[in-house]
């Protein structure tokens, strides 16, 4: 009943849609509600479509993952280390007004307080910016190299107004749709927008498909392999893992680690995902490395201990791979007790560290560096106060994965790790045939121009 229900509203929206704007429109769909645009407090995956399509970063990422100009026309190195940014002249908010330099600096200054977005304020920890002479300098203990890479995943808002971006697509939220219509950008966005609906049911997803009531959407694993003649399938590898973390010692994760390599069926992966082999992705260059017992002789729970295991409720898929993960677990005499939570309560106990187990998507920048997240003092992913007396020496010496200081990194995370990652996932979506889109790594989203460089086909 629930896909009728869904199936039949869309219907009903599509037939009472304008014809104009159901040929030129961009018609997706989001599996949970993003809530507000909030370019400081919001941080899920959905909130962080919704800012790339409404926002700009001083920086963005070509789908090579090259950085390039965004609301930054140009930027340098200062003698001090910190980053000068010359802003572009023609960005502007949806109010007319040019974004100024105080706007970067306001965003950047709120990121830093209490209650932002935890990724980017683990982004800009221990960070300084001002103006001068009508620039933004910003000077941080990051490698600026890094620092600058990481920038990319800050877009700005107008000073005072943190559900106000610059980018090339104006937001409005309607009662059953967020709409992003195109704007007058330097982008030059060529489709004329996306209108988002919450459809939280992959067979829904896979209806609207089939009938051609969305232009892009990613089907069930069982059926991505044959699209409807109106689409096509595309398929790209992610810089996205499903990670676990435990509260409890690496001992748990030496078992998940058994248990990722044959717990996932086939059927259930489908093109989306393939079981995790090491403890950082393989994406961002790493080797594939087990955990590391060694020294710190690691032993697992005995058997018959039960085992807590929080995770985010509506992923109708991820939950489903969770499940033949409980009764792989089984096998070894383990009781693996899923308990779902809602988004928002999970990040607060992961935050808090009030798990003992726990698991989430992570969706990692395409730099090396991006696994720091699970080492800093403070880092967005490290939730169990992991630290090392080495890391500071090794993490400077880090320049390519596979050199001495990397090397040196991954081997004091395989002694004592506090996430291990269970899945690899790939993109596997179908796009309407008419509709050109730029894949990559990031997604179809989070890269520059993202949703601004999809054009429909003569």
């Amino acid at each position: 009943m629930r896909n009728r229900l869904a199936a039949l509203l869309f219907a009903l929206l599509a037939a009472f849609s304008p014809p104009s704007l159901r040929a030129q429109m961009v018609e997706e769909s989001l599996p949970q509600d993003p809530g507000p645009l909030d370019f400081i407090r919001g941080d899920s995956y959905e909130q962080w479509i919704l800012q790339s399509l409404a926002g700009d970063a001083l920086v963005g990422l070509a789908a090579d993952g090259r950085t390039v100009p965004r609301l930054a026309a140009s930027w340098k190195l200062r003698k001090d280390g910190a980053l000068l940014f010359t802003l572009r002249t023609d960005a502007r908010f949806p109010d007319g007004s040019p974004v100024a330099p105080e706007d970067v600096v306001w965003t950047l200054r709120e990121l830093l307080r209490p209650g932002a977005s935890p990724t980017k304020r683990a982004i800009l920890e221990g960070a300084e910016t001002g103006v001068e002479d009508g620039r933004v300098w910003l000077r941080s203990p990051r490698p600026p190299a890094r620092l600058l890479l990481e920038l990319a995943r800050i877009p700005i808002a107008q000073r005072n107004h943190p559900d106000r971006g610059s980018g090339p697509f104006l937001y409005r939220k309607e009662a059953a749709a967020w709409v992003f219509t195109r704007r007058e950008h330097f982008l030059k966005p060529q489709i004329e927008g996306i209108r988002f609906r919450l459809l939280p049911d992959a067979n829904a997803v896979l209806q609207a498909l089939q009938k051609s009531w969305l232009a892009i959407g990613a089907p069930p694993p069982r059926h991505q392999g044959d699209p409807p003649p109106t689409h096509r399938l595309l398929v790209q590898p992610m810089h996205a893992q499903l990670v676990a973390w435990s509260r409890t010692g690496a001992g748990a994760l030496l078992l998940l680690e058994r248990w990722r390599k044959d717990a996932f069926p086939p059927r259930l992966l489908g093109r989306n995902a393939k079981a995790s082999r090491g403890l950082w992705p393989e994406t961002l260059g790493f080797e594939p490395r087990a955990i590391d017992p060694g020294e710190n002789r690691l032993q697992p729970p005995p058997p018959g201990t039960p085992l807590k295991l929080h995770y985010a409720a509506g992923e109708e898929s991820v939950e489903k791979l969770l499940l033949a993960l409980r009764e792989r677990a089984r096998r070894d005499g383990y009781d693996l007790q899923l308990i779902p939570m809602e988004q928002g309560l999970l990040v607060d106990r992961l935050q808090k560290g009030n798990f003992d187990l726990a698991c989430s998507v992570v969706v990692f920048d395409p730099h090396p560096w991006a696994v720091f997240e699970y080492l800093e003092s403070g880092g967005p992913m490290n939730f169990t106060g992991w630290h090392h007396p080495r890391f500071r020496e090794l993490a400077t010496k880090a320049q390519q994965p596979g050199d001495a200081g990397w090397r040196g990194l991954q081997a004091l995370w395989a002694a004592n790790p506090a996430a291990l990652p269970l899945l690899d996932f790939h993109s596997a979506i179908w796009v309407d045939r008419r509709l050109m889109v730029e894949p990559g790594p990031q997604g179809l989203y989070l890269s520059t121009p993202g949703a601004a460089g999809w054009r429909w086909a003569r």
